[in-house]
């Protein structure tokens, strides 16, 4: 029953998401931004930092199959920028002291990088039109500042809670 806890808290994330992109359709507070909530990046960020990378890369692969299947209109695009970025998060890490703000800037280079691979996906596969600047202000600033946030919220339960999963696992 412990080992469905993770997968499940994943589960819960990966559609909180969804919810939150409905609850604050662009032009929500009278400001004409586009908030890209990456909740599930930040969490599996943090997992392959302080959990196992492997079983993290399996689940960044597992999930981003889902988010490619659920939300976007290219299937492999975040299959593969999930585990990319994870693995790089964690050799990352292996640079750096690990702390709350090595973390933190890591988990936000990393959402500002799946967001530049998807814009340079929407401009040269599906051909939208959104030029640098006005992607800079109205999406990526909004986004990276939203990710922000909830890095700060759920760092400190999530980072217990897989110390915690991480213990369990290495006794078994």
């Amino acid at each position: 029953m412990r080992r469905l806890v993770l997968p499940l808290l994943l589960t819960v994330c990966f559609y909180c998401e969804s919810v939150f992109v409905e609850l604050t359709p662009p032009g929500s507070f009278k400001l004409d931004m586009i908030l890209v909530p990456h909740f599930l990046l930040i969490l599996f960020v943090v997992m392959g930092i302080l959990y196992l990378r492997n079983r993290t890369l399996i689940y960044a692969a597992v999930f981003g199959l889902l988010f490619d299947v659920y939300f976007t209109e290219i299937i492999g695009v975040y299959l593969f920028l999930f585990p990319i970025v994870v693995y790089l998060a964690s050799k990352m890490a292996k640079i750096f002291q690990v702390n709350i703000f090595t973390v933190f800037f890591i988990a936000v280079l990393s959402v500002g990088i799946v967001e530049l691979v998807v814009y340079g996906m929407n401009i040269f596969v599906l051909q939208r039109n959104m030029d640098i600047q006005e992607y800079l202000n109205r999406r990526l600033w909004p986004t990276l500042i939203l990710n922000q946030i909830f890095f700060l919220i759920t760092y400190f339960p999530f980072k217990k809670f897989l110390f915690h999963c991480k213990k369990e696992e290495l006794r078994e």
